[in-house]
């Protein structure tokens, strides 16, 4: 299952969309997007939510059951191949009564850089239940002196045995 993933810098920005992640379940889902999408940029929160839920990601997937009234987490992209960001919430008891409330509410030019998901749907990790980003310590790189006599003396004595065996065949 595929599972569109949402980025969140700093408590005064917008969710924004980073990518997606394969996971069976949403917990999955959760871990893999953390190691992912998690790790290099400041991250303070990530929302997961099931592609097929992510309506206007490719069309008129099903939105999943609607029952009655149902808040709506909407996000729009800015640009033309742009990120899609979160841009608000709106209340529908359809998938296409979403579309249209996101429109009135958010759509200004281009109602088809909208994607609506039913908000319970959305899942999120924060920064408080693990720990985003860091550097992996790569000390190692940086070694000082590296001792190589032992090495180059096992390679000589491998070297000369090898020259030793070429000559109890018969070779030069």
């Amino acid at each position: 299952m595929i599972w569109e993933v949402f980025r969140q810098s700093t408590t005064d920005d917008a969710h924004e969309h980073c990518g997606n992640v394969h996971a069976p379940d949403r917990q999955m889902a959760k871990q893999f997007s953390v190691i992912q999408h998690g790790r290099r940029k400041p991250t303070r929160s990530l929302w997961v939510a099931p592609q097929q839920n992510v309506n206007g990601v490719y069309g008129d997937e099903d939105g999943g059951p609607v029952d009655g009234e149902t808040e709506w987490t909407v996000f729009r992209q800015e640009k033309a191949g742009g990120y899609h960001a979160h841009c608000g919430e709106v209340t529908a008891d359809s998938v296409d009564g979403a579309k249209a409330a996101a429109d009135d509410a958010y759509g200004e030019d281009d109602p088809n850089s909208l994607w609506v998901v039913q908000s319970h749907y959305i899942g999120e990790i924060t920064d408080e239940e693990v720990s985003f980003g860091g550097t992996t310590n790569k000390a190692y790189r940086f070694a000082q002196t590296y001792n190589v006599d032992p090495a180059a003396e096992e390679v000589a004595a491998s070297e000369s045995e090898q020259i030793e065996a070429e000559r109890g065949r018969g070779g030069s």
